[in-house]
């Protein structure tokens, strides 16, 4: 992968973003490579060029809502501590860009969701997320998978989640972690008010339809996305574009991000 150009998109709401943003454009013109740098509010991208996304998950995460479905490669720069999905912090942005540049890094590629209901259409990398409006938050929905019926989910909601989204809210959620690599979803409840609700697994070419006894309201990787009112449905399956992630040559695995972003250390073994 070698990309002729950059855009550098930061979040304005995170101080130092635009700093290492025009640090890593000044980078670029060092070595005679095009860059830009802008919001994340608005941008566009040219096919060629490379997406800098810095600031955190978040800001990877509608940077690739913006982009999709172009086949446009994202790195991710994280400033504080988490940045599960990013490659490198920011003090590790001069190197990452030499690598991309030099052809060392790859790209790897990350299912999306597509959710259509009546008066919306759109896309996730992480997660589909249903919540009840009412000031209990309580819902009701419905599932079927591929047309037939599969559970009825009483309590707070439901999450859908890509392989990549099963790390996140769907994991606080109690839902399974997906390896990258597995070509997967997980329907994860909420909250349910029967104990013996559980998270599925679902194969990658699955169709979910999810229809709301009550109304409900819809995001897309944590935005905003409409509501569902009682007797309405949403279709949800995998995006035919994926969203492609710059992996560098030494950033840590998946199971390293495991260890050190989510807290699985490994500890003593006592004998009792």
């Amino acid at each position: 992968m070698e990309p002729k150009g950059a855009v550098f998109v930061y979040n304005a709401e995170k101080p130092g973003t635009r700093q290492a943003a025009e640090r890593g454009a000044s980078w670029c013109a060092q070595q005679g490579i095009r860059a830009r740098v802008t919001s994340r509010r608005q941008f566009t991208c040219h096919e060629g060029e490379l997406a800098v996304a810095v600031g955190g998950d978040g800001t990877l995460l509608r940077t690739a809502a913006v982009l999709h479905p172009a086949q446009v490669p994202i790195l991710g720069v994280h400033m504080g501590s988490l940045g599960f999905l990013a490659s490198c912090s920011a003090d590790q942005l001069e190197d990452a860009l030499e690598a991309v540049f030099s052809g060392k890094a790859g790209v790897e590629p990350r299912q999306r969701l597509t959710a259509k209901a009546a008066d919306m259409t759109g896309t996730a990398l992480n997660d589909l997320v249903l919540l009840g409006t009412s000031p209990a938050r309580f819902t009701q929905v419905e599932v079927w998978i591929d047309g037939q019926s599969a559970a009825v989910v009483s309590g707070d909601g439901l999450v859908i989640a890509t392989n990549t989204g099963s790390t996140a809210y769907a994991l606080a959620c109690g839902g399974p972690v997906l390896h990258p690599g597995l070509a997967a979803m997980t329907v994860v409840p909420i909250a349910p008010h029967r104990l013996g609700t559980r998270p599925l697994v679902l194969p990658e070419k699955a169709t979910i339809t999810v229809r709301a006894t009550f109304p409900t309201a819809l995001f897309l990787d944590g935005d905003p996305a409409g509501t569902l009112s009682g007797g309405q449905a949403v279709d949800v399956s995998i995006s035919s574009a994926c969203t492609w992630l710059v992996r560098l040559p030494e950033e840590p695995t998946f199971f390293e991000r495991l260890r050190d972003k989510l807290g699985w250390l490994p500890g003593p073994i006592g004998r009792g």
